[in-house]
Formats: C-alpha cells, sequence, structure tokens
C-alpha cells in the first residue's frame, strides 16, 4: 500500500463521527484545544461548539456586546462578526447566537476557526461550590438563604441539563412568591424556553421548595 494511501485510511479513523459540515474547511494551526463538533441547540439561531477539553472549571461566561467581553480576546474576535449576537462559554462548550436575518452558512466555519485559534483554559475562580441549606421550612428562611436554596436547586437539578443544549440560567431575584431568572446562551430568546422549559423549572422549583412560588423570566 503506498504512504498517501496509509495517511488518508488514518485520516478517515481520526475524524470517524464528523460529516464533512462539521469540519473547518481550512485549517487553523496545531494548537491542543479544539472544536471537536457542533451540536444543534432547540434555538435555531444558537450552535453549540464542543471542545476536547474543558475551558472552564466552574459558572459560566455570557457576552452580548463587544464591552461584555473585557479583555477576552475569543469573544472580541467572535464579535468582530456583525453576525454574531451573543457567546456564551460553560465548561468544555462555545454556544454562538447569531442573529435573525444571518445565516450559518459560511459563519458556522468562520466561528469554528476563531474557537480553534483563540479558545483557551479560563483561570479558576473561587466560589463554585454548592452550598446545602436545609429547606424543611423554606418560607421561615431569611431572604439570603432563600436565594442561595434556589441556587442549589438550579445547580442540582436545572444547569446541567440546560448545559447539554448549550445554555445556561442566572438567577436574578426573588420578589415574593416570585424567582426572577435570566435565560443565557442558547436558552435566551428559544421559544421553548418561555414555554416547556420554564414549566419545568417552576415546577422542580415548587417541588423541592414551596409549592406557591412562581418563576419569571426577566
Amino acid at each position: 500500500m503506498k504512504l498517501s494511501e496509509v495517511i488518508a485510511r488514518q485520516t478517515e479513523k481520526k475524524t470517524g463521527g464528523q460529516t464533512p459540515g462539521d469540519r473547518p474547511r481550512t485549517p487553523v494551526n496545531n494548537r491542543a484545544l479544539k472544536v471537536i463538533r457542533t451540536r444543534e441547540t432547540p434555538n435555531p439561531n444558537a450552535l453549540q461548539f464542543v471542545l476536547n477539553a474543558q475551558i472552564l472549571e466552574t459558572g459560566n461566561k455570557s457576552y452580548s456586546t463587544p464591552q461584555d467581553c473585557g479583555d477576552d480576546k475569543l469573544g472580541q474576535a467572535l464579535f468582530k462578526n456583525s453576525a454574531v449576537k451573543n457567546v456564551y462559554i460553560m465548561k468544555n462548550f462555545v454556544t454562538v447566537t447569531k442573529q435573525d436575518t444571518a445565516g450559518w452558512n459560511p459563519l458556522k466555519t468562520q466561528v469554528w476557526n476563531i474557537i480553534d485559534e483563540l479558545v483557551d483554559v479560563y483561570p479558576s475562580e473561587e466560589a463554585g461550590k454548592t452550598t446545602h441549606v436545609d429547606v424543611s421550612d423554606f418560607n421561615s428562611l431569611p431572604h439570603e438563604k432563600k436565594l442561595e436554596a434556589i441556587e442549589m436547586v438550579l445547580n442540582r437539578s436545572i444547569r446541567s441539563q440546560l448545559a447539554q443544549d448549550g445554555g445556561g440560567v442566572d438567577l436574578q431575584g426573588l420578589e415574593g412568591k416570585e424567582v426572577l431568572i435570566h435565560y443565557q446562551g442558547a436558552c435566551e430568546n428559544c421559544p421553548s424556553s418561555m414555554t416547556g422549559t420554564l414549566q419545568h423549572i417552576e415546577k422542580l422549583i415548587k417541588q423541592q421548595l414551596d409549592r406557591e412560588l412562581v418563576v419569571k423570566s426577566v
């Protein structure tokens, strides 16, 4: 067998489950961190770019404008394309949401190449530790403890599910019996976020904390 044929077969094995549309059309560089695939989300305007390693140990980063990015070179570079509306970074993925009027071709490849070139591991931050709160008598808890209890439910029952679809949720506050949340990443502006997802979050919070609580997206 010719050397060229051996190399071709090895390349085919390495790219196993990927389709041509899931591979960048131009080589970027030889850095260790790479996008290995894209994943569609329930939001047709959002794509999840899955990496070969974890880049954020705890929490998330959500950018809606270039100014939100601070000194994050990846976020800054992505927003140079006017078709990019939101960038959400968590664990081992980057979710990019496009403008309604933009198409994914050739944006998908452009975003893939930018992530391959600039993505890096983010420094670990303090916090992220899940706090256990005794919720046997939720209504008697002080306000700050109630917020901690809601965060506990979001962490253990909801955030991991949303992350699978490239999104997240941020607790904005508690006003009386109303839990205020803000969707992030693919969940933001997703049609299902205001119906099935919201009902699911409310159901879990009611079951685990207080049946009179209602959840509102802000």
